[in-house]
């Protein structure tokens, strides 16, 4: 008996717990982790308060924007990285991005100054969780398959 109550009661906390963070979230990182979870991509929110999940072992995150709380930007961080000091690896990486950018939809490719190439959606949701529905399931569809043409147009130019 004693044994069934703890388990209870962990339980209970850990429910707890994770109501309270579900409502640090903004109303469009809220709506994003809830259809994550259901679709079994065991969203958690980590140390920056953002949605985190991987995707074919590639980490994405949905921004937490407090200040646009309908704002849903998923990001895909760090996807390769390219050596800053390397002037022709740098254009190389940046005109691949140009490119990728100028004939993608949805998504786009982003250099950080530290070099990481990072992908990125955003979109606006409004009260239906349809529209947020399939903004997600096409922009990691969009994301995971752009990854290799971007890849494809840096190796193109790489070679010039």
């Amino acid at each position: 008996m004693k044994k069934l109550l703890l388990v209870f009661a962990l339980s209970l906390t850990a429910v707890c717990a994770m109501a309270q963070n579900l409502s640090s979230l903004s109303k469009a990182a809220r709506m994003a982790y809830e259809y994550l979870d259901k679709e079994g991509y065991k969203p958690y929110i980590d140390e920056d308060g953002d949605v985190s999940f991987k995707v074919q072992g590639t980490l994405f995150y949905v921004d937490n924007d407090k200040d646009d709380t309908t704002l849903l930007r998923m990001i895909a961080p760090g996807v390769y990285k390219i050596d800053t000091d390397n002037v022709v690896e740098e254009y190389t990486a940046l005109s691949a991005c140009n490119d990728f950018n100028r004939t993608k939809k949805l998504i786009r490719a982003a250099i950080s100054s530290s070099g990481s190439v990072s992908f990125i959606a955003d979109t606006y949701v409004g009260e239906g969780k349809n529209d947020m529905t399939e903004f997600l399931e096409t922009a990691i569809d969009f994301m995971t398959r752009g990854f290799a043409s971007w890849r494809e147009l840096f190796n193109e130019y790489n070679a010039d």
